[in-house]
């Protein structure tokens, strides 16, 4: 049964869809997707509404997206500026993970720097006392690298899909996974590791 309403949020007039008239009921906008409680006037002709105020817990209230846009899904996060900032931060951390592995490329490359890296390697076992009676050769540091390289790149895919995620605050799991991907991919001078716990610290409030 449609009613007459107009929305306390954008004091648009509009026809609602109810299940009686004799009794008060939440609907929502479906020009701004404000929920507000529809009342039937009183002494007024049947089919009248006012609208009343909002929701209680509204302000507690999930965020659940824009009627108008046809969105059915329901957003994990409440209206908050974390997850922007945290989507941020998961971006940056992917970016410096995709500078080290262009600096592990470079590197990987490079038979000077490969052959740099060995001694220098070699040395600093040497210095610790936990040098084994065989050297790293070339050919360790070379797998390693590699290695390196593909660990760095699974984390950087994982942390940018997180980024993208939490910035259209959709798929929690993952965005979790990317906020782990960039505290364990390290990166540059550790940064994606700074960068990551923040945004899985931002990314936990939001969902307190």
């Amino acid at each position: 049964m449609q009613v007459a309403a107009t929305c306390p949020e954008c004091g648009s007039g509009t026809q609602l869809e109810v299940s009686s008239v004799e009794q008060a009921e939440y609907v929502g906008c479906p020009n701004c997707g404000h929920r507000f409680l529809w009342e039937p006037a009183g002494g007024g002709a049947p089919g009248e509404a006012v609208g009343a105020g909002p929701e209680p817990g509204d302000d507690d209230e999930l965020d659940w997206g824009s009627a108008e846009g046809g969105d059915d899904y329901i957003v994990l996060y409440p209206t908050t500026n974390r997850p922007q900032i945290a989507g941020l931060m998961l971006l940056l951390a992917a970016l410096l993970m995709l500078t080290t592995v262009v600096l592990m490329n470079g590197t990987l490359g490079d038979a000077t720097r490969v052959e740099g890296t060995t001694a220098k390697a070699n040395q600093m076992l040497g210095q610790t006392g936990m040098q084994s009676e065989e050297e790293i050769d070339e050919a360790f540091v070379r797998s390693v690298l590699r290695a390196g390289i593909i660990w760095e790149l699974f984390c950087t895919v994982l942390a940018t899909a997180g980024g993208v995620l939490v910035l259209m605050r959709q798929n929690y799991t993952l965005v979790l996974a990317g906020c782990a991907a960039a505290i364990v991919g390290m990166g540059t001078f550790m940064l994606a590791t700074l960068f990551g716990a923040i945004a899985l610290y931002l990314v936990l409030q939001s969902r307190s």
